[in-house]
């Protein structure tokens, strides 16, 4: 039983050291003497330039006032002195505390912090103590500086998202609701004294992606707030980004030479100089205090003076006690890999965190089977005889199979069976007599493995659908040990089932490529083969999108090996004298009780007290005819497994409006099918997963954290008994061992699944050797995280994405929304007035504010006085009185006036999210944007991804303007998915035909096609299946494509490869091309038939010149060639005869 661990991501070291650059020494050091700078630094050693890591411990976002220093290590905030190169922590919250920044007159510190749960922003004394909570974010912030004059923090979030991106905000350092900066949006911001603000609108910070130059690559522009004036400084194809004024003089990260360095920028001509010259690591996050600038460098921090270019190495000791790298134990419940039942069921193998377990299913202790510091071990699998664990290693620095005997004396010593493997092997399966092993690769091949020798040989290798999250484990044994059945991905990308014959290597095709089959299992006397087949074409017409849909399609099918034997399934006629059924009979005809009982018992008792092989005849020749179906209706099968008597088989409970939904753990079910009944009983609902024994009497069934042994021929599952008790189920971790092996382990994976076998021409070994001696500075986990995307990001490639892992979750209480917005009154009584209320879609009641919800009657230009009682503060922002409200009842103290005077009390359920709410206002404000300034002729669809939500706002606004003369089909903030063929069919189908009714008007049957022009809008943020979507757009001829050049990702990267510790890791493995012979999209984006910049100046006056140019072209491209409405011909006369046409 396998179970894959969901996402998640964070930032402890005795000496760091923090290198300073030196602007003045331009002549880079050779890679030799780099490296031997590396060791300098380390032990404190002076090294112009040293571009090296510094083998301490990370310091990550340092911010300098004077002498004193900040930053985050081990996720706790760092005071240190530049003099004395001593630092000390301040925070020591089980969240994440950072960046951070001192305020002008040193004083101060304003943070992002997780203090309760999300991140907002905070401040607090430079020496540390209490800090003070400032914001109550919907969606999280980043601290950015201050504002010149000390009164305000700058941060970025992206708040209610009511404007789809990131917005810059300042919040008074005494409390109060944030305030947006005068600028469009924004992810960096720095105010210089005389309030120009130096911004960076968009970025791809948040990406694993070196020498980026696609559509979201960061620039720099210009706010003049005085005379609302907007200047592009920069306009290099590459990011140039976090901006820092020193004085008059501006700064940056520039990737224009390859690497991120610090630059000089002159906002008069827009030229740049190089400051610093690293060639090995990146420049990150500069910060100043008005003399010097501060940035990351490496796993360090460096410091650069404009004045004097002088630079010095320092070392901060920070005498940690590495508190997150220390062993610990854990419950093997919490990054459970899988389950596995003993032979007959008696003990279970728990794979968790590399180590595998030996735990009893009723009585008895939990043994360690296998704990090798830095070593990952799963898929075990117990011999038949109970006598040996096979299992799946990567000790040798590849994956390879690896044997332990049980029945040694003393302590059983693993041996390595396989030697010459590379790439991840699959489940491992043994053979009846324990001779050999089943495994798989992710090169899809399906292995035989000698048990003694670990000689490896192919039975069969797709050569389609692979991928490094996709693990081939459909293959068996059949009960004789003599053949293999398993799943093959045919041409027609239909699967089907294969036999395999052990002796002779012959294959046979059992089952027809017309449709797929799948999920083969031989029932234990070797009879029948069952499997899955999508069989069921029964469809369903779909009035939301015009179209047939057919679900619930599998059947559970067997087919008879040998040509005698008769279909379970046949009917038998009851026969004066005949006797029972059970000893005679069409099936029992002739046969003893006692005759079958010995044979029961040879079975059970062979040579040298090992279970007897039951004799299996196979006969190939006219298999496929031979199929028959089990008589359960169609569903959506998973998988067959036949017991004595019985078939289990599991399916998904239901559909949801997305698959990730659908088929996520515990929406299965298991169904115990009566062969001799026929009919099948519910045995398990809310189903994760489930495991049978080797002889098939015993039953796995987990549940969640909770599992379950049962006899495998239940009616039901047992309610007293079965339960497994897991508190046993420990394992001592030592993280920075787990960290080593999660560093190779992922470059393994990214050497064996990356697209191109060339790694885009980088030296992949040379980026081991890189970054590897980084891990010596890890302290948590975010640091690893950290170190996995800087080496992913190195192959210069969209969809890099590390995260997750076992670090500290902070405490977390949500807020409730009253989908509303407001502003803070002062006076003698504080209150908030209503300024906007969510009115939602119309379709989604939920998205809908409960300001609204019938009998409330609270209307926009009402205050509000107080929240449960507790009055409002105009220095605190409204949000924190609604902390954890979400979903129940409160009552607010409303007025027309914001007075007490005559308020009364409303009761109101508030929101868990408004995220719902927020866009669907921004879709109606764009949709009345479109009629205000194109008519009613026009009609508007945004399509917000390309996955089941995209979907569904398609379908509720495409056909709803099918009537339209136009539509604007807007991907802008479309993060991608995998829809885009879909709506690409509808939109580009023509009518073609039409009926015409005595009463009444015509009609097409291609009631889904829209007849009008068409035009489609893109950004920076259209990403991926968006990408994919614009670039056929154009291709089709549909209709012209608007706005800015495209995110530039599109090699996909499959759902995500997870790691020991639970992190996960996606190495981008399929790429976009036509066949022109190109590659397309990916590291350029499209770019659009029509430019237009999201000009910051008519955003700020409300308008979207994006949709402007959309609107403009509908209008003159239906004035030039108005939209054809065809109208029927005359009505024939045919009382002379027929048509003429013959």
């Amino acid at each position: 039983m396998r179970f894959a661990p969901i996402p998640w991501p964070l930032a402890c070291g005795l000496v760091a050291g923090i290198i300073v650059a030196d602007v003045s020494a331009l002549d880079v050091a050779s890679a030799a003497n780099e490296k031997a700078a590396m060791g300098a630094a380390s032990a404190g050693v002076a090294a112009a330039h040293s571009d090296t890591t510094s083998s301490g411990q990370f310091l990550r976002r340092p911010d300098i006032h004077g002498d004193q220093l900040v930053f985050t290590s081990e996720g706790d905030l760092w005071l240190g002195s530049v003099q004395e190169g001593t630092a000390f922590r301040i925070t020591s919250d089980e969240g994440y505390e950072g960046p951070a920044f001192f305020s002008p007159d040193g004083a101060r510190l304003a943070f992002s912090a997780q203090y309760d749960g999300a991140t907002d922003v905070y401040v607090m004394n430079v020496q540390g103590g209490s800090p003070e909570r400032l914001t109550w974010a919907p969606s999280g912030v980043t601290v950015l500086g201050w504002t010149p004059d000390g009164a305000g923090i700058v941060f970025r979030s992206r708040w209610d998202g009511a404007k789809m991106r990131s917005r810059l905000f300042t919040v008074s350092a005494s409390g109060g609701s944030p305030t947006e900066l005068p600028v469009p949006y924004g992810e960096f911001a720095s105010i210089a004294a005389d309030g120009q603000i130096a911004y960076v609108p968009v970025s791809a910070e948040w990406q694993h992606w070196k020498r980026y130059r696609g559509g979201l690559a960061d620039d720099i522009w210009l706010a003049e707030p005085s005379t609302g004036e907007f200047t592009r400084l920069t306009d290099d194809a590459g990011v140039d980004t976090e901006p820092v004024w020193v004085g008059n003089d501006l700064y940056m990260v520039s990737e224009r030479d390859g690497l991120a360095n610090l630059f000089q920028l002159d906002p008069a001509s827009g030229a740049a100089t190089a400051a610093t010259q690293f060639t090995e690591y990146d420049v990150r996050y500069p910060n100043t205090d008005g003399t010097r600038i501060v940035f990351e460098h490496g796993d360090g921090i460096a410091l650069y003076d404009p004045a004097s270019g002088a630079t010095r190495d320092l070392e901060l000791d920070l005498r940690s006690d590495r508190i997150h790298a220390r062993p610990r134990r854990v419950s093997a419940l919490d990054e459970l890999f899988g389950v596995d039942l003993g032979p007959t069921g008696k003990r279970l193998l728990v794979s968790s965190r590399g180590q595998i377990l030996s735990a009893p299913a009723e009585k008895g202790d939990v043994r360690v089977v296998t704990a090798v510091d830095g070593v990952r071990c799963q898929y075990p699998a117990w011999s038949p005889d109970a006598s040996t664990i096979a299992y799946v290693s990567d000790e040798s620095g590849e994956e390879q199979i690896w044997l332990l005997t049980t029945t040694d004396e003393g302590v059983p010593t693993p041996k390595q069976l396989t030697k010459d493997h590379q790439g991840p092997l699959g489940p491992i399966a043994w053979s009846p007599d324990g001779s050999r092993l089943l495994t798989s690769d992710r090169e899809l091949r399906i292995l035989l493995v000698d048990a003694k020798t670990g000689a490896m040989k192919t039975v069969a290798q797709l050569d389609r659908g692979g991928s490094y999250d996709f693990t081939l484990d459909q293959y068996r044994f059949s009960p004789d040990g003599k053949w293999v059945a398993y799943s093959f991905l045919e041409p027609n990308w239909n699967w089907t089932v294969q036999l395999y014959e052990i002796a002779t290597g012959k294959m046979t095709r059992v089952t027809s490529p017309e449709m797929s089959s799948y999920a083969p299992a031989f029932d234990a006397e070797g009879k029948y083969l069952y499997f899955l087949s999508d069989r069921e074409y029964a469809n369903t017409y779909s009035q939301g999108n015009r179209y047939y849909s057919f679900r619930d399609m599998t059947k559970v099918s067997l087919v008879t090996l040998s040509k005698e034997t008769e279909s379970p399934f046949l009917e038998k006629n009851d026969e004066e004298g005949a006797g029972d059924d059970s000893e005679d009979g069409e099936n029992g005809k002739g046969k003893d009780k006692d005759e079958d009982k010995g044979k029961d018992d040879g079975k059970k008792k062979g040579k040298s007290g090992t279970p007897e092989l039951p004799k299996m005849t196979v006969d190939v020749d006219g298999i496929a005819a031979r199929v028959d179906e089990v008589p359960m209706p169609a569903a959506r099968y998973t998988a067959v497994e036949p017991v004595e008597g019985k078939l289990l088989v599991e399916s998904f409970l239901s559909r949801g409006a997305d698959d990730d939904e659908d088929e996520g753990r515990g929406n299965r079910r298991l169904q115990s099918f009566d062969l001799e009944e026929k009919e099948a009983k519910d045995l398990v609902g809310r189903l994760e997963e489930f495991d049978l024994s080797f002889d098939r009497k015993k039953l796995l069934i987990r549940q969640g954290r909770n599992f379950t042994v049962m006899d495998a021929t239940a009616g039901e599952m047992p309610k007293d008994d079965g339960a497994v008790d897991t508190q046993g189920w420990t394992l001592t971790v030592d993280p920075e061992a787990e960290w080593r092996q999660i560093f190779h382990e992922s470059w393994r994976v990214v050497r064996d699944f990356f697209y191109a076998p060339n790694m885009h021409g980088v030296d992949w070994n040379a980026v081991r050797t890189k970054y590897e001696p980084m891990l010596g500075a890890v302290a948590v986990r975010s640091d690893l995280t950290f170190v996995l995307g800087e080496m992913m990001a190195e192959l210069n490639c969209g969809h890099a994405y590390v995260g997750g892992g076992d670090q500290t979750r902070p405490r977390f209480t949500p807020l409730g929304y009253l989908g509303a917005d407001f502003e803070a009154v002062p006076g003698a009584t504080p209150a908030y007035r209503i300024t906007k209320i969510l009115p939602g879609d119309g379709f989604d009641l939920d998205a809908r504010s409960p300001l609204l919800t019938p009998g409330v009657d609270v209307s926009v230009g009402d205050y509000i006085l107080a929240v449960s009682g507790r009055p409002v503060r105009t220095d605190q922002d409204l949000r924190a009185l609604l902390v954890g409200t979400g979903g129940r009842w409160i009552t607010l103290t409303v007025n027309s006036k914001p007075s007490l005077e005559g308020a009364r009390d409303v009761l109101v359920e508030p929101m868990s999210s408004e995220r719902r709410a927020r866009y669907f206002d921004w879709v109606e404000s764009r949709r009345e944007y479109v009629r205000t300034n194109g008519g009613e002729n026009l009609g508007y669809v945004h399509i917000p991804d390309m996955s089941g939500r995209g979907l569904q706002e398609f379908a509720k606004h495409y056909y709803a303007n099918l009537d339209r003369d136009g539509l604007v089909y807007d991907v802008r903030f479309n993060g991608g998915g995998w829809i885009n063929a879909m709506l690409l069919l509808q939109m580009s189908s023509p009518q073609y035909s039409f009926f015409k009714p005595r009463h009444g008007a015509s009609w097409s049957r291609q009631d889904w096609a829209f007849p009008g022009y068409g035009v489609a809008l893109c950004n920076d943020q259209s990403g991926s299946n968006a990408e994919e979507f614009s670039d056929a757009f154009q291709r089709l001829g549909i209709g012209p494509l608007i706005g800015t050049r495209s995110w530039g990702g599109e090699v996909g990267s499959g759902g995500g490869y997870t790691l020991v510790d639970g992190g996960w890791i996606f190495p981008p493995n399929y790429a976009a091309w036509v066949p022109e012979g190109e590659w397309i999209i990916e590291g350029i984006g499209v770019r659009p038939d029509v430019e237009v910049e999201d000009d910051p100046s008519a955003y700020m006056q409300g308008r979207d010149p994006q949709l402007d140019a959309a609107i403009d072209y509908l209008k003159k491209r239906i004035a030039e060639s108005p939209v054809p409405r065809p109208t029927p011909p005359p009505y024939p006369d045919k009382s002379k005869g027929g048509s003429d046409r013959w």
